[in-house]
């Protein structure tokens, strides 16, 4: 999903957690400060972007044994301290929901669908 509202981890492990699962993984992209950054500048093609997300679901669910995933990742004008991304990933294993995690957060941050520019005081 590609929003430009915040998101809440609680909501989203809600929808994935299951009771055959033995692990949930989360990971939680923010913006973050040093260096002058007082914020960032995120563009997305919405329509291009959610369909790659869908297509990386799938792919790390064939790839991993998986049991659910959800990516939420937003677009706009954001500061210091807020969330950028949030992949949650439920497996039976942990090692199942690590590697599927690390798979997705690496080809979401190569994707040409989502341009992220800091921005400077």
């Amino acid at each position: 999903m590609i929003t430009e509202a915040d998101f809440s981890i609680d909501a989203l492990v809600t929808r994935v957690k299951k009771p055959d699962m033995g692990a949930i993984v989360i990971f939680q992209g923010m913006v973050r400060s040093g260096g002058g950054v007082t914020g960032m500048k995120i563009e997305a093609e919405a329509d291009k972007f959610e369909e790659e997300l869908a297509r990386l679901k799938q792919e790390a669910t064939r790839r991993f044994e998986i049991e659910a995933v959800e990516i939420v990742h937003r677009k706009g004008l954001l500061r210091t301290g807020e969330n950028i991304v949030a992949i949650i990933v439920g497996a039976r294993h942990r090692k199942d929901a690590f590697r599927a995690c690390e798979f997705l957060i690496d080809e979401i941050k190569g994707s040409a669908a989502v341009v992220k520019e800091e921005l400077y005081e």
